[in-house]
């Protein structure tokens, strides 16, 4: 992979309170370089192991009312993996998702993604801490994890990680945020290197629903979608790289905020890559994507 990809690369492998903190200002400012996952460490995978029946898993076991959960008192902000704040409403996160399973296991949509929510609070919590420059950041950090532990006790890792079957069910429903974060999770959750691993089986399954889900969003014209797609277009990840259609969705991704890039800042962007039948192609292209993901009426 060029020097570019690999600088995209590091996202997830920061952690997730480092990297939810970079989404967010992602999402704020188009005017940031967008995130792909990280390629974390190598971890094999056993693909012979069974998926976990329906009895198995443990959200089957988790009782339907939170009265029976310790309530941990309102503190600081909570926020979840993908960086948005979470109100657990006096609860920890093990009563938070009492209230909620059974409408999750339901089939709601909603209640599926505040399941997923909840339980990626702890995601982190094991995390290496990463190296900060100043003492008091670091305190800070330390302070704030220590809230999250709290939390999230009597959350095993086996609990933390089925959250992603949720992702997953809001995901297919078309829940926006959960189609985006399905993508930021990288291949179900797993420690595993796309780029090192790119003919695993998981991984070629998780690459092809990753992208499906970011053009289902970008088609309900979301800007930031739209712009992640145009990352990993440029980075090659989830499909193979193209220059054309990186350039396209940028283009597509200037219409939710309306705003537009001059052909001057195009050509800056991706001239050097595209000649000028390719260049003309990815405008024309753009402007597709644009109509179909932002219909006049939606905008």
């Amino acid at each position: 992979m060029s020097s570019r990809i690999s600088s995209i690369s590091i996202l997830l492998g920061a952690g997730a309170a480092i990297g939810a903190g970079i989404w967010l200002a992602v999402w704020l400012s188009s005017e940031q370089q967008l995130p792909v996952p990280a390629a974390a460490p190598v971890q094999a995978l056993d693909l012979r192991a069974p998926a976990p029946s329906a009895e198995q898993r443990w959200f089957s076991a988790v009782p339907q009312q939170a009265n029976t959960a310790r309530a941990a008192p309102r503190q600081d902000a909570v926020f979840g993996r993908n960086g948005r704040a979470i109100d657990l409403g006096g609860n920890n996160v093990a009563g938070y998702i009492a209230a909620r399973i059974g409408a999750a296991r339901a089939g709601d949509v909603k209640a599926a993604y505040d399941v997923y929510q909840a339980a990626s609070i702890c995601a982190a919590n094991d995390d290496p801490v990463t190296d900060f420059h100043d003492a008091a950041d670091r305190a800070g950090f330390l302070r704030k994890r220590k809230h999250t532990v709290t939390l999230c006790a009597g959350m095993s890792a086996a609990q933390v990680q089925e959250r992603l079957g949720f992702l997953g069910t809001a995901a297919r429903a078309g829940h926006l945020g959960a189609q985006v974060d399905f993508y930021m999770e990288g291949p179900y959750g797993r420690q595993i290197d796309i780029d090192q691993n790119s003919d695993d089986p998981t991984v070629k399954l998780w690459k092809a629903e990753a992208l499906t889900h970011l053009e289902r969003a970008g088609n309900q014209c979301d800007h930031f979608s739209l712009a992640l797609l145009s990352t990993v277009y440029d980075a090659g990840q989830l499909a193979p790289r193209n220059i054309e259609k990186s350039m396209a969705y940028s283009i597509a991704a200037d219409v939710p905020r309306k705003k537009g890039q001059t052909e001057e800042q195009l050509r800056a962007r991706f001239g050097d890559e595209l000649n000028a039948e390719q260049f003309a192609s990815a405008r024309q292209l753009g402007a597709q994507l644009a109509l179909v993901a932002c219909p006049p009426k939606a905008r």
